[in-house]
């Protein structure tokens, strides 16, 4: 499992998405899609922010 990079400089084969590890096919994508859905990726974000403002107060 894992995407490699063809000599075409597309992405090829899957990666597990970073918030609930579904497989995402990358279909010959210039840039990895780590994320399958806005929503798991906005979701990352957000945990990131929160925990950044939490640890400056």
């Amino acid at each position: 499992m894992g995407a490699h990079l063809g000599e075409d400089g597309r992405y090829y084969g899957e990666l597990p998405c970073r918030w609930c590890e579904t497989h995402i096919n990358q279909a010959g994508r210039r840039k990895p899609r780590l994320y399958c859905r806005t929503s798991h990726r906005l979701k990352t974000y957000g945990m990131w922010a929160v925990g950044l403002v939490s640890n400056l107060f």
